[in-house]
C-alpha cells in the first residue's frame, strides 16, 4: 500500500510575528497506527514550544516516518531535500511522540552535522532537555489551548510524563548532590567515550532545563552550536569557546551563562 502523507502548515498564532513562514511538517503515517493529522497535531505542538523562542530563525523541511530502532535524525536528507526524522513509537502515546520529536527537533536546531563525537554528549544532553522543556510546555498550552477541544484532559499527562522521566534519572541524586561542575568531571571520560549514554545525558539535561526555562530565549543560540565543524580531539571548553565565537553577539551571554555552568 503506498505511504500516506500528510502536510500541516504551523499555525501562525504559534511562532512570533516577525518570523518567516514555516515550511511545512511532512507525515508518513504507515506504521504509526494513529491519524496522520493526530501525528502531526503533536509534533508541531512540540515543536512549537521550541521554536518560539527562537525568533527569525530558519525553518527545516522535515518528514516524520515510523521507524523501529529508536527515535533518529538522519544526516543524509532524502530526495526532496527533506530532513528525516524517525520516531519510535505509535498508536496514542501521544506524550512519547512529543518527547521523542522534541528531542529531534533540538538536533535539527542546533544545525547538527557529522563528526568528531567527543563533545556530542553535549548535543545529545541539549536535546535532552529540549524533550523535557517542551513536554512541560506543552502541558501548560494544552490545559487552554490545546490541539483539539477535547485534547484539554490529557494537559497533566504531558507533565506527569515529563515529571516520570527526571524522576528516573539514574544519576539524578549524584549530578544534585555533586553539582554540575564536578559531576561533569567525574565523568568526563563517560562522556567522551559513549555520547549517547542518556542516563548521563540526562542528568547534566536537569541543570540545562533549569537555565533555559528560567530565560527561554537563551534557546536561540543552539542555532550556532555546530556553525563549524568540530575538530578532531578538542577540549570541551574549547568546544563552548569555539561555539560563543560562532554565535552572534546578542546571544552570546547565553552561552557564556552555559560555560559558567559547567565552572569554567
Amino acid at each position: 500500500m503506498r505511504a500516506a502523507a500528510f502536510l500541516l502548515l504551523l499555525s501562525a498564532s504559534l511562532v512570533v510575528a516577525a518570523e518567516p513562514a514555516p515550511r511545512p511538517i511532512r507525515i508518513v503515517a504507515d506504521g504509526f497506527e494513529a491519524s496522520e493529522k493526530d501525528v502531526a497535531k503533536v509534533c508541531l505542538s512540540a515543536g512549537a514550544e521550541l521554536q518560539k523562542w527562537a525568533p527569525g530563525l530558519p525553518f527545516e523541511n522535515v518528514v516524520v516516518v515510523k521507524g523501529d530502532k529508536g527515535p533518529i535524525t538522519l544526516f543524509q536528507r532524502n530526495d526532496r531535500k527533506e530532513i528525516v526524522v524517525r520516531l519510535d513509537t505509535r498508536k496514542t502515546f501521544w506524550s512519547q511522540y512529543a518527547y521523542q520529536f522534541a528531542h529531534e527537533l533540538g538536533h535539527i536546531h542546533c544545525s547538527f552535522r557529522d563528526g568528531p563525537r567527543e563533545n556530542l554528549w553535549f548535543e545529545e544532553s541539549v536535546c535532552e532537555t529540549a524533550s523535557v522543556f517542551c513536554l512541560r510546555a506543552m502541558a501548560v498550552t494544552w490545559k487552554t489551548a490545546p490541539p483539539y477541544p477535547h485534547w484539554v484532559s490529557y494537559a497533566p499527562s504531558l507533565r506527569s510524563y515529563a515529571d516520570d522521566v527526571i524522576a528516573k534519572r539514574t544519576y539524578k541524586a549524584e549530578a544534585e548532590q555533586k553539582g554540575l561542575p564536578k559531576f561533569y568531571r567525574d565523568h568526563a571520560a563517560e562522556f567522551r567515550a559513549n555520547p549517547t549514554d542518556r542516563e548521563l545525558n540526562g542528568a547534566v539535561a536537569l541543570f540545562l532545563l533549569k537555565y533555559l526555562e528560567e530565560k527561554p530565549t537563551r534557546w536561540a543560540a543552539f542555532r550556532w552550536l555546530n556553525a563549524t565543524a568540530r575538530p578532531k580531539d578538542e577540549s570541551f571548553q574549547d568546544y563552548l569557546k569555539r561555539w560563543e565565537q560562532n554565535t552572534p553577539a546578542e546571544h552570546k551571554d547565553s552561552v557564556r551563562g552555559i560555560q559558567k555552568l559547567f565552572g569554567f
